[in-house]
Formats: C-alpha cells, sequence, structure tokens
C-alpha cells in the first residue's frame, strides 16, 4: 500500500530508505503476537510447552512484519527506480505504507509500482511454503508451523491487496489501466477512490454482522479496517485534486512578502497585546537587524503560564532557524505544504540566500487552493 507523508517515530533504514514506526504499531505487533502465542500454535499443537510457544510466537510476528516491510520495500524500489520521490515507509496499526510523494507520471509506471507489492508477497509465500515442505515430518515441527503460518499470510496479504478499491494496491492497478484508456487520471482516481469507498462499507457491514453474532474482536477489527480504508480512499482522491489544484503554483506568486519580524528581545506580553491581538496571524519570523533568527507561533505561547508573560521574551520560546523551515522562491506550493506538515510548521521562511524574501503560512496555503478550486473546471 502507497500513501502520502505519516507522521512516525525514527526507525532504521533498508537500501537508503528510512522505515519508521508509528506508535499504533505496538498495539497490533502485541495483539498478532499474543494471538500467535496463546491461540493458533497451541490449536495446531496442544502438547507445545507455554515457553516455546511465546519463542516461536516471537519469531513468527518478527517475520510477519518483515514480510510487511518487505512488501512496502518492493513498492518503495520501484517507485525510486522510475524516479518518483520516496521519504520512507512507515509501520502502523493496519499494516504498512510507503510514502511515495509525487504521483506517477504514467500509466504503467503506477501499475509497475502497485503490482510488485502483491507480488513479493506471493513471492514469499512461496519460499516460506517450499521451505516448510522441504523441512517435513509427521507431525509437523513447530518450524513447519511457523512456516506455513507466513506461507498462508503472505499469500492473503497479496490477495487482499488486490482488490480493486483505494488505497489497496488492486485499485491503483485499476486506476493505472482506467488511466490508459481514458487518458485522465482525476477519472480514473475517482473511479478507483469510489470502488475503494464501497470495498470499505461492505467491510463495515460484515464487521457488524460480526459484532451481532457474538464475534466481538473479528468484528470490531473490520469496522476499523472498512473506516481506516474509507478515510484513505476520500484522502487519496482530495489528494489529487489539491495537486491538481497547485499544479505549477510556485512559492514566489503566493508569499507574504516583506513580513513583519519581530525582535527576540520582545517580551512575550508584547507580542501578544501588540501583534498577535492586533494582526490577526497565528506566526512571526523572528529577526535581529537583517538576520533571520527562527519563528513564533500562537501555539507556543499556550504552553507560558500566563504570569510569566511580562518577564519571558520571544527567544525563550520561539523555534530556532534550521533546514526544515526554509524553502526557495521557486520552489513547488505543493513541495511547501508537504513541508508544512511533515515538520508541523506554523509557516516557512521563504530565504533568498540568508535574506528573507517572505512568508507561506498555513493559512496562505488553504487561500490559495480555495480560490484556484473556485476557479478549477470539473472535469467530467
Amino acid at each position: 500500500m502507497t500513501t502520502e507523508q505519516r507522521a512516525a517515530r525514527p526507525g532504521f533504514a533498508i537500501a537508503g530508505i528510512p522505515i519508521r514506526i508509528d506508535v499504533s504499531w505496538l498495539l497490533i505487533f502485541a495483539l498478532v503476537l499474543w494471538t500467535m502465542s496463546t491461540v493458533y500454535l497451541p490449536s495446531r499443537m496442544p502438547e507445545i510447552p507455554r515457553v516455546q510457544a511465546w519463542i516461536a510466537g516471537l519469531l513468527a510476528t518478527v517475520c510477519f512484519f518483515g514480510s510487511i516491510v518487505f512488501h512496502e520495500l518492493a513498492h518503495a524500489l520501484v517507485a525510486r527506480r522510475a524516479r518518483i520521490p520516496v521519504s520512507g515507509i512507515t509501520l502502523f496499526l493496519f499494516g504498512g505504507v510507503s510514502q511515495i510523494e509525487e504521483e506517477p507520471r504514467e500509466p504503467a509506471i503506477e501499475l509497475r509500482v502497485a503490482l510488485v507489492g502483491p507480488l513479493a508477497s506471493f513471492v514469499l509465500a512461496a519460499a516460506f511454503w517450499c521451505l516448510g515442505a522441504a523441512i517435513g515430518g509427521e507431525p509437523p515441527s513447530v518450524s513447519v508451523v511457523v512456516l506455513q503460518y507466513l506461507a498462508w499470510i503472505n499469500a492473503g496479504l497479496g490477495l487482499f491487496n488486490l482488490l480493486p478499491g483505494f488505497p489497496l494496491d488492486g485499485g491503483r492497478a485499476l486506476r493505472a489501466l482506467v488511466w490508459w484508456r481514458t487518458g485522465s487520471l482525476q477519472r480514473a482516481t475517482r473511479l478507483a477512490s469510489n470502488l475503494g469507498r464501497g470495498f470499505a462499507v461492505g467491510l463495515m457491514a460484515l464487521g457488524a454482522i460480526q459484532l451481532f453474532s457474538g464475534a466481538l474482536v473479528g468484528g470490531l477489527w473490520l469496522l476499523f479496517i472498512g473506516l481506516f480504508l474509507r478515510g484513505m480512499a476520500t484522502a487519496e482522491y482530495r489528494g489529487l485534486l489539491l495537486r491538481t489544484a497547485l499544479e505549477g503554483v510556485d512559492v514566489a506568486s503566493v508569499m507574504v512578502r516583506a513580513p513583519l519580524c519581530v525582535a527576540p528581545d520582545l517580551s512575550l506580553r508584547a507580542l501578544v497585546d501588540e501583534r498577535f491581538l492586533r494582526d490577526g496571524v497565528r506566526a512571526y519570523p523572528v529577526c535581529e537587524g537583517e538576520r533571520v533568527l527562527g519563528a513564533v507561533s500562537l501555539d507556543q505561547l499556550r504552553e507560558v503560564p500566563a504570569e510569566e508573560l511580562a518577564t519571558r521574551r520571544v527567544r525563550d520560546v520561539m523555534t530556532a532557524l534550521k533546514d526544515g523551515m526554509r524553502i526557495e522562491p521557486s520552489d513547488s506550493l505543493l513541495s511547501a505544504i508537504r513541508k508544512i506538515a511533515r515538520e508541523r510548521l506554523p509557516l516557512l521562511l521563504v530565504m533568498h540566500g540568508e535574506r528573507l524574501a517572505g512568508i507561506v503560512t498555513r493559512g496562505t496555503v488553504q487561500h490559495v487552493v480555495e480560490v484556484r478550486r473556485l476557479l478549477a473546471a470539473p472535469e467530467a
């Protein structure tokens, strides 16, 4: 599965691609481990000692999530080979996502990126099954049972992702084929997203039926997956509309020029009374003469007790200038949006060398998007 950037904790890297771990991943890791160790393995091997079941369960769980990373790496490496930026892979509650930051330039690339993930899962399924068959034995050993489980789970992962609805790989493959047939990426994305939402509603309905039948865990799980897929399908289509609306727009054409700066030694009380309340903005660059030091936002003041506003200074709470806050006037507005979201910043400093040329704020972006969407002709 591919998507745009998600916030997550730093992890490790494979082939130069960062693998990040969202905190929600810990929950699903624990759930899979508990299910393997206390339900699946004891049901297949009733005589297995408890300690051995937990050790084998841990090994199976690590290999399962390793398989998800392998699936996502396949997406990321094929995308990178096609010169599409990939910012990393995130493991989270519902599995994994590859952060592929641009739309493919042509349907053939989209099709390759989409199908290589399920193909990788099927390759793993075959490898685990053949290895289990080679070990053999009757009754099967714990190693064979674990290998059989990994074979089936990878085959299931590949088949599930081939379902024809966004954001699943099958939905992306369908989008590629419709895009090739119609020549319209927007029309293809709308169709795949609608199918994805329909599939998600079906999952939620199945989950509700299971809940009423007494299968509490299975029913809730299907409901959560359906809600997640429905939200992702909607977000993918809205993301495409956003990218279409901002295509060709650079930072220089929308930035706030000659922005008002605040001094680092200004008291926070004066910042509130003379700037935030008067101007109605949420963030300012912090400058000392011509030198840009960073930025300060209204959100940062919320952490300061009211009695300390008069004694504390802007420099005490500001975010110091760093590369993530800088952007060039010639950069695309889309890259500015991604940077604001990734760095969780209230504004970006548009720098021409070491000189402050302007700023881009969340409000700026929202205004430009609204105007361009109003002016854009809807596609049939």
